[in-house]
């Protein structure tokens, strides 16, 4: 199992959204503020066109669903799962999260950025 990775942009914090590569061709999603909490497993290809609409900026995401709060966090499910757990973000999280995306840090062929610890 690969380590997770974060965004280098998140910082000093221990605050930002986790990614992994089980094994080949998924990917997990999981939240640094809660690292043995619930995460969410998608296959590659969904995990490769939700990163593609965060960086073209729409909400179109596909099976994963980031909804935005009023505060600028967001959470995030998978609708292909029913009850799905529910990952909840701080908008610097967001912040920290998109920048990471624009630099093609996450993707889940090579995930990169910084290794959480």
């Amino acid at each position: 199992m690969s380590d997770w990775h974060k965004s280098s942009y998140s910082g000093g914090t221990n605050e930002c959204v986790q990614v992994r590569t089980p094994h080949a061709g998924v990917i997990e999603i999981g939240d640094t503020k809660a690292p043995t909490g619930p995460t969410l497993t998608v296959p590659d290809s969904d995990w490769k066109y939700f990163l593609d609409q965060v960086a073209r900026g729409t909400t179109d995401f596909g099976r994963l669903r980031a909804e935005f709060l009023p505060d600028g966090g967001f959470t995030l499910t998978d609708t292909a799962v029913p009850n799905s757990p529910v990952l909840a973000y701080s908008k610097s999280e967001w912040d920290a999260f998109k920048l990471g995306v624009d630099a093609g840090e996450l993707r889940s062929h090579n995930p990169r950025g910084v290794l959480v610890g």
